[in-house]
Formats: C-alpha cells, sequence, structure tokens
C-alpha cells in the first residue's frame, strides 16, 4: 500500500510541477505587461491631451496677434496716431467696440506714442498711465513686433486675469515706429478651455505665462495669481523643451503628467493626473489575474487527479473533438456557400438596379438640360442627387463584398500625386464654403510628382476620409496635408495624409468603432445626416490591401485628425518645370496676408517675380505705376471678393476695363459658393481663374494659360485641324430606356447612330455595315453579348467594340475583355467619359500606315521583336539616367526613336525625341521614361491584337 502512495507521488510529482511552472511564470508575466501597458496607455493620453491643448492656445493666441497687427497697420489707424491725442481719444470708444465685437474678451484699448507717452486708453480708469515699466512695450519698441504681455490681475475691470496684447504701429512705408496699440484681453476663454478639458478628459490642465504665472487652471482662484516658476516641468518647459514625468509629486501627491512649451507666445501646458487614480486599473487587473491564476490552478491539479483514477472521459472527449470537427468543417463548408452565394445575389441585384438606374440619371441629365422654372429644377436636381446616392450605395455594398471575397486586386499605375489630391478636394468646396468652413489642401515641398499605386483606391479612401471630416465639422474646417513619413528611401518612400478637422471628436471608447462596418458613433449629427456606416470601413480595408495602414486620434470637443500612411515607389520627384514663366513678374493683390503669401510663395518658387499689394488702393497705384514706366506687370493675381474704389465693383472688374492696364494678364481666385462680385463679362480679354483651395499645380496652370493668352497673335501660325465628322456607331441594347438614351446622347453629339435589340441582329449588322464603333449589352436575348462578340471575331472583324452592361463584379470586365471587347463600361454610364473616349476606340481600328498589308504572322514577329527591343532599351536608359550617363541616354533614345517611326508608334517617337533632347542638354528626366514605357506597351499591344486570328 506504501509502494503504491509512492508509486503515485513520484507520478503525479512531475506533472504537477511540469503544470503550474508555466502557469506562475504566464501569471507573473501577465502582471508586469498589465502595469506596463496601462501606464504606458495613461502616458499616450496625458501627452496628446498636452499636445492638442497647446495646439488649441497656440491658435487662440496666433488668432488673436493677427488680429491686432492687422488692426494697428490701418490707414486710418496711422493716420489717427499721427493727427495726436484728441483725435485718438475720439477714435478709441470705437476702436474698442470694434475690436470687441472681432473678438469676444477684449476689454480694453490703450495707445501709446513711440517715446511712450500715453496718448488715450479705453476705459481710462483702471489702465496704467506710465507703460514704459511694463513688459510689453519696451518688446514692442525695440522689436515692432506684436508681444502678449505676462498675465496681471486688473483693478478695475471685469477680467480676473488678462494679458495685454500689444502691436506696433508703422509708418507707412514700414521704416518709423508711429506707436503701440494695445489691447487688454480677459484669459476667461483659456480658463473655459481648460475646464472643459479636464472635465471631459479627467485630466487637469495648467497653463502658465512667459513668466511661469499660472493663467488657467480649473481649481484656481479667479482674482490671484500664483507663480509656478518652481515647479521644475514648468521651468524646464518654460526652456523650450518637452516634459514627461510619470512621477511628479504636485500639491495632491504623484501625478503623471506632461509639459509641452507654447512657441511664439512663451507660455507652457501641462496635463496631469494622480498616479494612484490613474493606475487603479492595473491594480483591479492584477487581483483579477491572481484569482485567474489560483482557479487555473485548482482545475489543474483536478484535472490531473481525474486523469490518474480514469482515461474513460479522454476517449469520450477525444470522440467529442471530433464530432465538433466534423460540424466545423460542415460550417465551413456551410459559411463558404452563403458567402459565394451572397457575392452571387449582389451581383445580380446589382445588375438588376444599374439598368433602371441608368434610364432614371440619363433622361433626368437630359431634362435638367431643358428649360425647367425652379421649382421644377429642385425637384429635379434632388432626384438625380437621390439616384445618385443609390449607385454610391450599391458601389459600396459590391466593394465590401470584393474585399470579403478576395477579388479586389490592387492595381499599379503611375499617378500624379498633386492631381490626384487636387482632384479629392475640388468637389467639396462648394460645400464647404457655402457651409462656412474653409478647406484647404497643403503640399509639402518634398514630395514626389509621381508615384505607382492604384489611384481609383487612394482616391476612394481620401474621398470618404474628407467627406467624413466635413460631414461632423460644423464650424472652422477641414485640412488635408500630404508629407512624408522619415526612413524612406530614394525610390520607396511612406506618403502620410493627415486630414484634420474642428468638428465634434470622437471619444477614445469609439475610436476604432468608426471603423466598423455599418458602425457609426451615435450623434446627433450622425442622426441628421444618415449614412451606411461602410465609408470609414471600406477605407481601412483598402488601405490595408495596399499596404498601408489607416488612424484616428481625437479629442471630443476639439476635433479629430485621421491619417493614413501608404509605402509607394517613387517614378518622379519633381514637376516639369515652367520655364515660360521665369522672370515674369507678378503682383498678388490685396487680401489677407494668410492668403497672399501661400500664393506669392508658389509663384515665387516657379521662378516669377512677385510682388504684394496688401490694399485697393495699393494695388492699383502698383499696376498702374509700372505701365506707365513702360514696365508692366506680365500678371495680377486677384481675389474675386476684393471690392474696388466704385461702390459695386470688383477690384478683377476694374483692373481688367482699364486701358493702360491692358498688357498685365490677370487670374481670378474665387471663393466656391460665395455671392460676393458677379464674374467680369464686360471685357474683351481671357480670363483665367482658380479655385479654392488654391494648389501649386492649378495655379501654374491658369497662369501658364494666361501668360499665352497675353501673348501677341501670330499670323504666321499654323491652325489646328478642324474637327473630324462623327463616327458610324451600332447600339446593341434590348433595354428600351437604356437605347433610347443613347441615341439621344450619341446623336447629339454628332454622331451615326443605329440600333438592335439582340446578339444575333448585333453579328449581321457588324458583318455586313461598315461601323466604327459598337457599344454590345452583355445580356441580349437570342445570343448574349459576350457570345455576339466572340463570333465577330471569329469572322475576321476588327470593329472595336465596347460592353455598356449593368454587371459590376471584377470577373465581368475580364469575361468581356477575354471575349474580345476593347473596354467595359458600367451602367449608369458617365456619357461625359464615352464622348471623350470615342476618338481614342475608334483611333484603335485601324492598322498604322507603316503596317499597312502585312499578314498576322509578320505583324506577331514584329510585335514581339519591338517588345523585346524596346524593353531592354528602356532598362538600359533607366540604369543610365539614374547613374548620370546621359550620353548613353541620349544615343538609346535615339535609336529606339527609329524603331517607334518604323511600326508607326508617333506617340512614343515624340517622347523619345523628348529625352534625346533633353540628355543633350544634360537634363534626366525619369517621369518621361515612365510615359514612353506606358506608349510602347500601348503600340505593342495594338499590333499584337491585329496580329491574333
Amino acid at each position: 500500500m506504501g509502494n503504491g502512495r509512492g508509486w503515485l507521488l513520484a507520478v503525479t510529482a512531475p506533472w504537477i510541477l511540469l503544470g503550474l511552472l508555466p502557469l506562475a511564470l504566464l501569471t507573473s508575466s501577465s502582471i508586469s505587461l498589465s502595469d506596463q501597458t496601462i501606464s504606458d496607455e495613461v502616458g499616450g493620453r496625458v501627452k496628446t491631451t498636452a499636445d492638442v491643448s497647446k495646439v488649441v492656445v497656440q491658435q487662440q493666441m496666433d488668432s488673436l496677434k493677427q488680429l491686432l497687427a492687422a488692426f494697428a497697420q490701418r490707414p486710418g489707424v496711422r493716420e489717427t496716431v499721427t493727427a495726436g491725442e484728441p483725435a485718438v481719444r475720439e477714435a478709441l470708444p470705437g476702436y474698442r467696440r470694434e475690436l470687441a465685437d472681432m473678438r469676444v474678451g477684449i476689454s480694453g484699448v490703450i495707445v501709446v506714442s513711440a517715446e511712450g507717452d500715453m496718448i488715450g486708453a479705453e476705459p481710462s480708469s483702471g489702465l496704467p498711465q506710465d507703460v514704459t515699466g511694463t513688459d510689453w512695450y519696451p518688446a514692442v519698441r525695440n522689436q515692432h513686433r506684436v508681444y502678449v504681455s505676462q498675465a496681471y490681475t486688473p483693478p478695475v475691470m471685469a477680467a480676473s486675469r488678462a494679458v495685454a496684447v500689444a502691436a506696433p504701429i508703422m509708418s507707412e512705408d514700414g521704416g518709423r515706429l508711429l506707436g503701440v496699440l494695445a489691447a487688454v484681453y480677459s484669459l476667461t476663454a483659456i480658463q473655459n478651455f481648460a475646464t472643459e478639458a479636464a472635465n471631459a478628459q479627467d485630466i487637469r490642465l495648467l497653463i502658465t505665462d512667459q513668466a511661469g504665472v499660472l493663467v488657467a487652471d480649473q481649481h484656481a482662484q479667479p482674482d490671484t495669481l500664483v507663480s509656478l516658476r518652481e515647479d521644475p516641468r514648468i521651468d524646464t518647459a518654460l526652456a523650450g523643451r518637452d516634459v514627461f514625468s510619470p512621477a511628479h509629486r504636485g500639491f495632491d501627491g504623484l501625478v503623471l503628467s506632461a509639459s509641452r512649451p507654447i512657441p511664439g507666445i512663451g507660455w507652457t501646458v501641462t496635463a496631469e493626473v494622480p498616479r494612484a487614480e490613474a493606475l487603479a486599473s492595473a491594480e483591479r487587473l492584477k487581483t483579477s489575474i491572481l484569482s485567474v491564476a489560483a482557479l487555473l490552478t485548482v482545475l489543474i491539479l483536478s484535472g490531473l487527479g481525474l486523469q490518474l483514477h480514469t482515461t474513460r472521459g479522454r476517449r469520450r472527449a477525444q470522440q467529442a473533438l471530433a464530432g465538433y470537427a466534423a460540424a466545423l468543417a460542415t460550417a465551413r463548408d456551410e459559411a463558404v456557400g452563403a458567402s459565394v452565394a451572397k457575392s452571387e445575389f449582389l451581383a445580380k441585384i446589382s445588375h438588376e438596379i444599374r439598368t433602371p438606374i441608368n434610364g432614371v440619371l440619363g433622361m433626368n441629365a437630359l431634362m435638367l438640360g431643358t428649360r425647367l422654372d425652379d421649382e421644377q429644377r429642385h425637384y429635379a436636381t434632388t432626384a438625380h442627387a437621390s439616384a445618385q446616392d443609390v449607385i454610391r450605395l450599391l458601389d459600396d455594398f459590391l466593394d465590401l463584398s470584393r474585399i470579403e471575397a478576395g477579388h479586389l486586386a490592387v492595381e499599379q499605375e503611375i499617378i500624379d500625386l498633386p492631381r490626384l489630391c487636387d482632384e479629392v478636394v475640388a468637389p467639396f468646396a462648394p460645400h464647404a464654403h457655402q457651409q462656412g468652413l474653409w478647406l484647404t489642401l497643403r503640399l509639402a515641398d518634398d514630395i514626389p510628382q509621381q508615384v505607382v499605386g492604384d489611384s481609383a483606391r487612394l482616391r476612394q479612401v481620401l474621398t470618404n476620409v474628407v467627406g467624413n471630416a466635413l460631414k461632423f465639422t460644423l464650424q472652422g474646417g477641414v485640412d488635408l496635408k500630404v508629407t512624408l513619413d522619415e526612413g524612406g528611401e530614394y525610390d520607396r518612400v511612406t506618403l502620410r495624409f493627415t486630414v484634420t478637422d474642428t468638428g465634434v471628436g470622437v471619444p477614445p471608447a469609439d475610436r476604432e468603432r468608426v471603423f466598423g462596418i455599418f458602425r457609426q458613433v451615435d450623434s446627433p449629427i450622425t442622426r441628421r445626416t444618415g449614412g451606411s456606416g461602410l465609408g470609414l470601413a471600406i477605407s481601412r480595408q483598402l488601405t490595408e490591401l495596399m499596404g498601408g495602414r489607416i488612424g484616428l486620434d481625437s479629442v471630443e470637443g476639439v476635433g479629430s485628425k485621421f491619417w493614413v500612411t501608404l509605402p509607394v515607389d517613387v517614378r518622379s520627384w519633381s514637376a516639369p518645370a515652367a520655364e515660360e514663366l521665369s522672370g515674369k513678374r507678378v503682383l498678388v493683390a490685396g487680401g489677407p496676408m494668410e492668403r497672399r503669401t501661400p500664393t506669392g510663395r508658389i509663384l515665387a518658387d516657379a521662378g516669377l517675380a512677385v510682388e504684394e499689394a496688401a490694399d485697393t488702393s495699393a494695388v492699383l497705384a502698383a499696376l498702374r505705376g509700372a505701365a506707365l514706366a513702360d514696365r508692366p506687370f506680365d500678371l495680377a493675381v486677384v481675389d474675386l471678393d476684393l471690392a474696388a474704389p466704385d461702390p459695386g465693383r470688383s477690384l478683377a472688374d476694374v483692373i481688367l476695363t482699364d486701358p493702360l492696364l491692358h498688357a498685365t494678364a490677370v487670374v481670378v481666385i474665387v471663393t466656391p459658393g460665395r455671392s460676393g462680385y458677379p464674374w467680369p463679362t464686360e471685357v474683351e480679354r481671357t480670363v483665367q481663374s482658380v479655385t479654392r483651395p488654391v494648389s501649386r499645380r492649378r495655379l501654374l496652370a491658369a497662369v501658364q494659360n494666361a501668360a499665352r493668352a497675353a501673348e501677341p497673335y501670330d499670323s504666321h501660325s499654323v491652325a489646328g485641324p478642324a474637327p473630324g465628322p462623327g463616327a458610324r456607331i451600332l447600339i446593341a441594347e434590348d433595354d428600351a430606356v437604356s437605347r433610347e438614351l443613347a441615341m439621344i446622347v450619341l446623336r447629339r453629339a454628332g454622331h451615326q447612330i443605329d440600333v438592335v435589340e439582340d446578339g444575333r441582329q448585333a453579328v449581321r449588322a457588324v458583318l455586313l455595315g461598315d461601323y466604327d464603333l459598337v457599344f454590345m449589352d452583355c445580356q441580349l436575348p437570342v445570343l448574349d453579348g459576350l457570345a455576339a462578340t466572340a463570333e465577330i471575331r471569329g469572322e475576321g472583324s476588327r470593329t472595336p467594340i465596347i460592353a455598356m452592361t449593368a454587371a459590376a463584379m471584377p470577373g465581368d470586365r475580364v469575361r468581356c475583355l477575354e471575349a474580345g471587347m476593347e473596354d467595359h463600361l458600367t451602367k449608369p454610364v458617365d456619357w461625359s467619359y464615352v464622348l471623350a473616349q470615342i476618338p481614342v476606340w475608334t483611333a484603335g481600328s485601324s492598322l498604322p500606315p507603316e503596317l499597312a498589308g502585312l499578314d498576322a504572322d509578320d505583324l506577331a514577329d514584329i510585335a514581339r521583336a519591338f517588345l523585346d527591343t524596346a524593353g531592354d532599351t528602356l532598362d538600359r536608359m533607366e540604369r543610365a539616367t539614374r547613374t548620370g550617363e546621359l550620353d548613353q541616354v541620349a544615343a538609346l533614345a535615339h535609336r529606339l526613336k527609329g524603331s517607334c517611326a518604323t511600326v508607326g508608334a508617333r506617340a512614343a517617337a515624340e517622347l523619345c525625341a523628348e529625352l534625346e533632347g533633353f540628355a543633350a542638354e544634360g537634363a534626366a528626366r525619369l517621369d518621361l521614361i515612365g510615359e514612353l514605357a506606358e506608349e510602347v506597351d500601348v503600340a505593342s499591344r495594338g499590333i499584337i491584337r491585329f496580329s491574333s486570328p
């Protein structure tokens, strides 16, 4: 009996040790990891609160400084100060009221002479009479810039804490100080922000001025100023360095805090939270882990005992496990079948909905082109928008289905990055300005010009994120910024797209929820605007499919920052230089400095000589003075919102109608959705326009067009080719509405149209007729469109055939191309795109003259030889360009030019000539090599298509 017990102990002891030792190690590591994770999470929250608060305070004070600086430079203020003390005292009440209307919190105004004598104050009581002892007067006198004083408590005014914001009043030429204008600004708004942020985030905010005096704190006494200069965190932040303290001993014990300097005004902001309160969840988690570990220990010991006493239960468990595995396999098969059925169902529903919606949108567009009264146009426009919403929702469902099924492939094509960003932002501009929101696009100077990626999917992601930001922003605006992430290489970089808004923000608990399918954060805006909840979910899946990441940083009540990072290959780094603009003189006319300066910087970077004028009179004086001196400005960039001296006229209208200024071309900047001044129509000159937000690409294009339009007419120039006659087109469509819509649109465009209603008639018409183009529905009666196309190709016909179908799944396009069709259009059809593409489609229906008369075998041999030779030459040209061997680039381009001309690839031959010329001048053009590779591929595929039987 004793031996049996010893044997049992010898067998069970190792099993107990093997079971409990890993559990102990796991428990210890779990406790350590939980402590670290929670500490990092709280620290990150504190740092984020400090960073966001720093930005908010800096924006508030910077905007106040800009307001006072602009006010101090008004001609009226300058004239009043020059007139003397009586004039100043008379004007001060109006100054105070105007400033208080523009910025809540301004409660007093002081005007001081350049020598420091008090000229006037409003109100006179409670304001200092001797300002030479203040910190703001010497700073403005010596530096001639706006200065924010240390905080103080005004003795008489309603404000409990205030600062003096002082700005220099300079002479008209900017060379002499006439006086100082100071505004007394209550810090109540800063205090309210600190209190609201602290209540919302459960984090205490401490804001100090440049002397370390506490200006905002939810626990601060309203009428006292306390210095925190002895606090090492404040002292370090005042020195300009960020501080993070995981365990600082404050007034209420240990706190976890982050301090940040606020540049420009010298203040600091500190966010702190009691350490015990922040890490309380870690203690609770530690207790839970220990409890679970104890329970697992009991279970392990119980399990070992049961295992030693019987094996029957194990056999039953194994049998049950086998049954579960079989059930899981069955469930998996059913899930796969359900997914396939869902995809087929969505494809069928998409096809059935797209055909009637195509008719609704097309006929509605035709109706909008007729004479309608306002009520009828409102109804028609609403119906058009609703039908487009149905299509967008349908596209979202299809995208979601494709992603889940793994059928969505990422394309690799050349993307013009600035152009894509413009095209994303531009459609939102009218809505943003109508709602009183600003919308800006900022591209870093070091981003590449051309990258390789999926332009359609990237545009879809950015459109979803920008649209979502505008949807949840009621005041302020939205900013799209494109920069490079650190650590990139020359040929491969990571782009960062940041969309920042001043909207409602997202609570921390809901930040992941916004990326869920059919999930939205519950808010009054969501309930009012609705939506499917698919946009951000699809954006996340598309971003990850392209190899990138998407995320959200947000503070509730302050705003949100969505960011997308995407790795891409670089094709070219800089846009082609606008050589024809080099040295031209341009005047950026009037408007606020924050609008003039970015515009002037873009033009100066392009090589133009830029001058700026701040007001209307200065603009006209500069333009007319230059014209009288026989050195007129080549160009004037004018905001359409600027008023002229004549009532009811815009500055642009005055410039364009002034005979003295006929040599100056004009570019007008228009704010979408604003009434402003009417477009200058009573002029004989061509006017170029740019819509806000202004981008480098569109601004330079408008400037180049304006410069060309201003050049003298050359009577010896050769006129361009006259437009050719319309194409002869066959429409094979069984749906009466779609057929009628296509006939109306194409006939209005000047094309000759014939129609058939089934596939057999389509085959007979193509083989007997001489058509330039065929639009073919895929689901025709008698003989479907794919079979009809295959039969047409089998008879040797090369007439271009374009699929025009409601089938929108990825495999549908592949099947159409494999059947012999040239392209695939999804209903509802974008007729503006179709009309633009008809010349391209019809131009590909014949061989170039250089290859006419050759049989299919000869064409196939030529295509293979051309593609092999051109591919090798392109690779060598790219390597030589990267290594700077431009002589070899010129020789290779010359050789390839001859090959392209031989096979009739004229566009490719012209690009070779350009490359040869640039290389001879010492310029490397990788972007042109990319364009040349595309043209070579197009030419090769065209020859191969005519060589196939």
